[in-house]
């Protein structure tokens, strides 16, 4: 039996509980509703020696954070290692808990200060159990995926010494990923070690000192995953709860390494990126990836990197940057922005220190780490970097580099209508870059270079580019582009430029350029295969405008006509091979226009050739070319010929006209002639001033003739024992047809008193003889005084000049010089006559082909019905 000592401590025992479970329950509603907790219910509690076990617990609770929900079974709070003694709570084991936490849209308060007091968090950490135990843990919780879930067992131990011990092993597919948390709080100080392993083989630590300083932060730490084997398993630990649902990040490899130490003074006790970006102090960070690693928004990332660094006063000073790495697969988010053509597979990037730079620019000059530089970029385009570099070691940034050397290749670009292929460039480079600048220097040696080069309208062989000596700037603002200059040297050449109205053959260009905003001017010489040579000025405003200027130098055909070797409309039988010829052209394109305005003047000295089957010598022109708004005129103020010979001797000519055309159709313009005249066997050939619209049908020129000698004429004439005298007068309203010239009813007449004719031959004898009808004409023509020569004059388009001549006059001789009438139909092939006239005549050894070539033609042509 119960002593009644003993049965006094029992009632007192069971009233104290009876009076505190009376209080806790009046006490819990009202904390419960202050907090938010809608349901807090459990059931099954009963009391033991070993303390108090409740059989199933569930809390419903409503916050501006959220909702939470959270069930428990088989807890236990026990009071061991003290008796029976309050509170309960110092050694909790459970079961099996479920904890779900549902965020809400509701509008969140702002935060509180996040100054961190070591004190006040020492202080909830001390109502901290001082052992709990959950043997199965399930946890949803908000991720990107929108709710996640998490399975494993938490193990805590707080000791005396306030020391805290955390265990968390959470499941992850077939392995078990384990946390182990030691934090001890000081009075000033929190000091941390969190480890971390998979299936029980640690793969990083993590050591941390805070200590508190006046109002800021000491914070000692180093991190150690020097042998990272299971970092695939972590890494799906994490895409699970940071990438929205349908995305995962590339499988990562099995190893890693990373260390890292700093010792850093945050001026607030605020943890906030500003903060840790405003602290002083050191760090030094490396890491090694020895297989391809997938960085998200990067792409897959291998090799070692380190990286150093130190604060004296206000800004961060870098004293190492070492790197080895290889990126392959670049993410094709980035890559999407670049043309198909420039788009990588792969990035090597070696970093290495260097010793400093000469002539350091003022801003880098006590700021700077120098390093050697080593960059190759794989894929579409190739390209190659090898430099050294001073980087400015602390803010603002800036980089200088020098002895750079820069290789690229690509196979083809198809870019603005323009199709290049194997496009390379080998670029020596120095310069300097800041957030507000990049200026580049392009040594000597620089070049660009194209196998070929396509547009809509030309296409070119072999370019090359060269601009070493150049200088390219770019002004910057907030990262973005505001304007850019380019001067210096620009040498093109190209083996072979193909221009509808060039014909094929090497260019060159060598000029200096100046550019700024897509405005500036071209100065230079332009030559080619033919030893044409042209002073060049190009320039192009802010409106996009062009103008362009080019020259030609006094150039002296005896040598060679580079004209003729350049320009597809150069007439194909004009050969010039003496003389001097000047030329200048001035060109102007409008912005947004395709038809160009176009002035060319041409003045040529003593010039002589040929033209067609006809010798030229002595001319003398200036003419003058303008296009504008689809129509070109050609104006010739000045010609004088001193002579052309198509087979008879035609000279000085003189000629003033002007020419007038739309493009579209350049055969149906508007001729006005000024002056027309030369001179021909001893007389004057002239056309009547006029204008005429070339566009109407077989437009008529009225020419006259005046003075022409018949002594002369007969001269030239190819008739034997033909001779006589007079002046022939006439006018010949000649037409210009489809297939050539025409004339119809012209009329020639000699002078009075008229003159003499003498035609006498064995071979007219003989004819005389033999048909006694013709006896009297022969005798008549031996010495034939006219007094009146009239003719008229027909020339169809195959050349046939037909005559219808009338003659009266009288022979001495004959019946005392009684008057004799002769009406005489002639009929002459003038083509033939001036071939035979050539012909016999030792004329150059080009016309003699054209002319041997014509005369094989009309005898091979089918003849008209």
């Amino acid at each position: 039996m119960l002593s009644r000592r003993i049965w006094l401590r029992l009632s007192v025992t069971l009233a104290v509980l009876l009076m505190l479970v009376v209080g806790l329950y009046l006490g819990s509603r009202y904390l419960l509703q202050r907090s938010g907790i809608e349901t807090f219910d459990w059931h099954g509690a009963s009391l033991s020696s070993e303390g108090l076990r409740i059989d199933g617990l569930a809390l419903h609770q409503r916050s501006t954070a959220g909702i939470l929900e959270l069930q428990g079974n088989s807890i236990d709070l026990a009071w061991r290692d003290f008796g029976f003694s309050l509170p309960f709570w110092q050694h909790v084991a459970i079961d099996r808990l479920s904890l779900e936490w549902r965020t809400t849209e509701e509008e969140q308060p702002e935060p509180a200060s996040t100054d961190l007091d070591v004190q006040r968090l020492a202080a909830p950490l001390a109502l901290l159990p001082r052992s709990l135990t959950i043997t199965n843990l399930t946890a949803t919780l908000p991720c990107a995926r929108g709710q996640c879930v998490a399975t494993g067992n938490l193990a805590m131990q707080r000791s005396e010494a306030e020391r805290i011990a955390l265990r968390l092993n959470l499941d992850q597919e077939t392995q078990v990923v384990g946390a182990a948390l030691e934090l001890k709080p000081g009075t000033d100080t929190l000091d941390l070690k969190l480890t971390l392993a998979v299936d029980h083989q640690p793969q990083a630590t993590l050591i941390s000192h805070l200590e508190q300083r006046g109002e800021g932060l000491a914070w000692n730490g180093e991190l150690k995953a020097t042998d990272l084997t299971q970092a695939a398993t972590l890494q799906r630990l994490l895409s699970a709860w940071a990438l929205p649902e349908g995305k995962k990040w590339p499988a990562a490899p099995g190893a890693a390494s990373l260390a890292g130490t700093w010792q850093l003074d945050l001026p607030r006790r605020e943890v906030k990126v500003n903060n840790l970006l405003a602290a002083t102090g050191q760090f030094d960070l490396q890491s090694n990836l020895p297989q391809l690693w997938p960085v998200p928004g990067v792409g897959l990332l291998q090799g070692q990197l380190a990286v150093a660094a130190h604060n004296e006063g206000p800004q961060w000073i870098a004293s190492r940057a070492e790197a080895d790495l290889q990126l392959n697969e670049p993410d094709p988010e980035w890559l999407a922005i670049l043309p198909p053509e420039l788009r990588s597979e792969s990035l090597q990037l070696q970093v290495q220190a260097d010793t400093p730079l000469a002539d350091l620019r003022p801003e880098l000059a006590e700021r700077s780490l120098p390093l050697k530089v080593t960059a190759a970029l794989h894929g579409a385009t190739r390209l190659d970097l090898q430099g050294r570099v001073a980087v400015a070691s602390s803010a603002p940034w800036a980089v200088q580099f020098a002895d750079a050397h820069l290789v690229a290749r690509t196979a083809k670009v198809d870019q603005a209508g323009w199709q290049a292929a194997e496009l390379s460039s080998a670029l020596n480079l120095a310069g300097y870059a800041d957030d507000g600048a990049i200026e580049l220097n392009l040594g000597q040696g620089s070049q660009l270079q194209a196998a070929s080069l396509k547009g809509a309208v030309l296409s070119a062989q072999k370019l090359q580019a060269g601009v070493g000596g150049s200088t390219l700037k770019l002004a910057l603002q907030d990262g973005a582009l505001q304007g850019w200059q380019f001067n210096g040297p620009l040498n093109l050449s190209t083996t072979r430029l193909q221009q509808a109205n060039l014909k094929p053959q090497g260019w060159r260009l060598q000029g200096q350029l100046a550019v700024a905003d897509g405005a500036g001017t071209l100065q230079g010489k332009l030559s080619n295969d033919s030893e044409l040579q042209l002073d060049l000025t190009a320039s192009l405003d802010a409106k996009h405008n062009l103008q362009l200027e080019a020259t030609l130098g006094e150039l002296f055909l005896r040598s060679g006509n580079p004209l003729a070797k350049t320009l597809m409309q150069w007439p194909e039988l004009l050969d010039l091979t003496s003389g001097r010829l000047i030329a200048d052209a001035n060109l102007t394109l409008a912005a947004g226009s395709s038809a160009p305005s176009l002035d060319l003047n041409l003045t040529g000295k003593g010039l002589g050739g040929i033209y067609d089957r006809s010798e030229l010598s002595g001319l003398d022109a200036r003419a003058q070319f303008k296009l504008a708004h689809q129509r070109f005129e050609l104006y010739i103020p000045e010609l004088k010929l001193q002579q052309a010979n198509p087979g008879l001797p035609i000279g000085p000519v003189e000629a003033r006209a002007r020419y007038s055309a739309p493009l579209a159709d350049t055969g149906r313009g508007q001729l006005e002639v000024n002056l027309a005249r030369t001179a021909l066997m001893g007389g004057e050939v002239t056309l009547t001033p006029g204008t005429w619209n070339l566009g109407a049908a077989n437009p008529a020129f009225p020419i006259q003739i005046r003075g022409l000698e018949l002594q002369q004429l007969f001269a030239l004439y190819p008739a034997e024992g033909l001779a006589g005298s007079g002046t022939l007068d006439g006018d010949l309203p000649l037409r210009l047809g489809e297939n050539g010239i025409e004339i119809e009813q012209g009329h020639v007449a000699a002078r009075q008193p008229g003159g003499y004719l003498k035609f006498s031959s064995e071979k007219i004898k003989a004819l005389g003889r033999s048909n006694p009808a013709m006896q009297l004409v022969t005798q008549s023509l031996e010495d034939f005084r006219f007094t009146t020569l009239n003719s008229s004059v027909d020339y169809d388009q195959h050349g046939i000049l037909t005559l219808g001549m009338r003659l009266e006059g009288q022979n001495p001789a004959i019946e005392n010089g009684r008057p004799i009438h002769f009406n005489i139909n002639l009929e002459e092939d003038i083509p033939t006559l001036l071939a035979s006239l050539q012909l016999t005549d030792r004329v150059n050894d080009i016309i003699t082909r054209r002319v041997q070539q014509r005369m094989l033609q009309r005898n091979t042509a089918p003849k008209e019905p």
